[in-house]
């Protein structure tokens, strides 16, 4: 039995709950504004602007990445990092893509690593800024390469889905462990959650630092949280009404994934798949015993000798190992 005290307290916080989950989301549609690079020079020249603007604020190790030939390239990858890390996530694979003659961009998402400022900062975070974040990567890589290819982990492939279903000028998008629904928040509250989450005050959680990686933000913020979820909530609408323009859609889940659901994507992948669009779902196996962040090297239990070559065969359209399940 509950304190009456305690009764008023949870009443309140049910009635508090229950009217801000009916409040519509107040951040208005979100649109793509799309401004590609007329040519390769153009297009190093946005680049190297968005990077000497990093430099003013972000971290050691957090600044945006470009990569280049020093010409336009047959393929131009835009790689989108996750909530809570830096561009320099990417960094290995950027390399590894770039030796096999790619282009490469791996922009900072807004609010990330900025110089003395921790995981509290991601509140400021809003859904449009991240899709404004994606179409100036679009842009730019427009100029880089003749075919776009754009991939990211977590909300960073919540990203990269927006673009492929927004941005013709995207060929091919590799979405790894999409933030749609994490696992711990019932489907059928979704929308209420995010609603809940924007009318009330930010909550921050704070975690240790990692040594030598200024650049990470360890933590979460719970606006910003929303904001990736109400990103994901607009792929997943408009899939109804939109058909990707002329894009490949390739997702990876992982079996071992604690963090995100994958029922969300197989379910976004049959409607595109609906409509024409080539969709496939590839699963990374339990047995692996993969952690949520797939990518980042400094992970102790991510495997890179494993994952990196899948990584590189979807982003070129390759063949992918035999022991990566297909869904």
């Amino acid at each position: 039995m509950l304190l009456p005290g305690l009764t008023t307290v949870v009443r309140g916080a049910m009635l508090v709950f229950g009217l801000a989950a009916i409040f519509p989301i107040s951040t208005g549609e979100l649109r793509s504004h799309a401004n590609p690079a007329r040519d390769y020079g153009d297009a190093v020249a946005r680049a190297d602007a968005l990077i000497a603007a990093d430099d003013l604020v972000a971290a050691p190790g957090g600044t945006s990445i470009l990569e280049t030939h020093g010409a336009r390239t047959p393929r131009a990858v835009v790689l989108f990092h996750g909530f809570t890390d830096s561009p320099r996530q990417f960094a290995a694979l950027a390399d590894s893509l770039y030796a096999r003659g790619d282009n490469v961009l791996v922009p900072r998402l807004p609010h990330h690593a900025e110089r003395g400022k921790d995981v509290s900062e991601l509140a400021h975070l809003t859904a449009q800024e991240l899709c404004d974040t994606g179409d100036e990567a679009v842009d730019i890589a427009s100029g880089l390469g003749d075919t776009v290819i754009v991939m990211g982990l977590s909300a960073g492939a919540t990203v990269a889905a927006f673009e492929a279903e927004h941005r013709p000028e995207v060929r091919r998008a590799v979405m790894i462990a999409p933030a749609f629904e994490f696992t711990h928040a019932p489907s059928i509250l979704e929308r209420s959650i995010v609603n809940f989450t924007e009318h009330v005050p930010n909550l921050t959680r704070r975690a240790s630092p990692e040594p030598g990686r200024p650049d990470r933000d360890p933590g979460f913020a719970t606006h910003g949280l929303a904001q990736v979820l109400r990103l994901g909530m607009t792929v997943r609408r408009d899939a109804e009404r939109l058909v990707p323009p002329r894009a490949e859609m390739l997702f990876l889940v992982n079996a071992h994934d604690h963090t995100v659901k994958t029922a969300p994507v197989l379910e976004l992948a049959a409607r595109w798949n609906r409509h024409g669009t080539p969709v496939s779902v590839y699963e990374f196996p339990d047995t692996l015993a993969l952690p949520h962040n797939v990518v980042d090297p400094i992970q102790r239990r991510t495997n890179a000798s494993a994952v990196y070559p899948v990584l590189e065969a979807l982003a070129h359209g390759e063949r992918v190992p035999t022991w990566v399940r297909r869904r």
